[in-house]
């Protein structure tokens, strides 16, 4: 069971239509999307929908719990699967697991299926036929995510490729507005993969009006274990920047390095594309 069908289950037993249930918290659309699990809502609006209710948080999530931990480890072992197709840069692994996605009886299928067609997307060439369907999809649904939270934020990052740099750029601003202050492990992992992704397209498309201002914000996050990879990352393009304008070798020399760490962890797909993209921007 999902968290929409539970909140279903508690609203129907109450006798409440869905506008009694979420008023005042969260649209009657937006909720009605909700329980269609066509929509996630956040952690706050949970909490807020159960306690506009009377229905306890610890009653709640038990019920939850126990119905959905298959569902939960299902999810963890997918999401590990696809990340590891993804940085292998393992487009036919990304297309079995969208194929057993298809053969399978899971309920929300249809919004796993649009997360690993986006992944394979993200890992086209520019000269290769981009699904517009799918990349149209996933725009549209950090859309329909109503504020700029976790969730939005994480979707947005992941996707970036799919909407245009000022787009990208102005999105960012606002994020980085919002969450550079929080102390939030996963917040500031998100906004590091932000930033990063951000000097890899404005590398692409030659334009690095923005480059020192993401380096700056990026210096302004700590350097903890797990963002490793990305502060690696942000150093790679702010030195192939510095290259750009200054052509020192120090600058080429350090992006060298930081290929061959890429290499030696483990990750040599994801290490020769940082080469190839570097042998193409110098």
């Amino acid at each position: 069971m999902t968290i929409g069908e539970l909140l279903k289950k508690e609203r129907m037993e109450k006798g409440l239509t869905q506008k009694q249930f979420a008023d005042g918290i969260v649209s009657t659309s937006y909720y009605s999307k909700v329980e269609k699990n066509e929509h996630r809502i956040t952690a706050e609006d949970l909490i807020a929908v159960l306690e506009h209710n009377n229905i306890p948080l610890w009653s709640f999530f038990k019920e939850l719990s126990l119905k959905g931990n298959f569902q939960h480890k299902y999810k963890i072992n997918l999401e590990a699967e696809v990340m590891d197709a993804y940085y292998h840069s393992d487009s036919k692994r990304l297309e079995e697991i969208i194929q057993d996605l298809n053969n399978s009886n899971e309920p929300d299928k249809k919004d796993d299926l649009l997360i690993v067609e986006g992944w394979l997307e993200s890992l086209k060439e520019d000269d290769e036929e981009p699904n517009i369907e799918v990349r149209e999809a996933l725009k549209d649904r950090v859309f329909n995510i109503p504020n700029l939270n976790k969730e939005k934020l994480t979707l947005f990052c992941n996707f970036m490729d799919f909407y245009d740099l000022d787009s990208n750029i102005a999105i960012a601003k606002n994020a980085i507005n919002k969450f550079i202050g929080s102390n939030e492990t996963e917040i500031q992992e998100v906004l590091l993969a932000m930033i990063a992704n951000l000097l890899c397209l404005s590398i692409k498309e030659n334009n690095y009006s923005y480059v020192d201002y993401l380096v700056t914000t990026s210096e302004k996050l700590p350097l903890k274990p797990q963002f490793f990879l990305y502060k690696d990352m942000i150093y790679f393009y702010k030195h192939l920047s510095s290259y750009h304008f200054n052509h020192k070798n120090e600058d080429l020399d350090n992006c060298h390095i930081i290929i061959t760490n890429v290499k030696l962890v483990g990750m040599k797909e994801y290490g020769t594309e940082l080469e190839q993209f570097l042998n193409k921007h110098i």
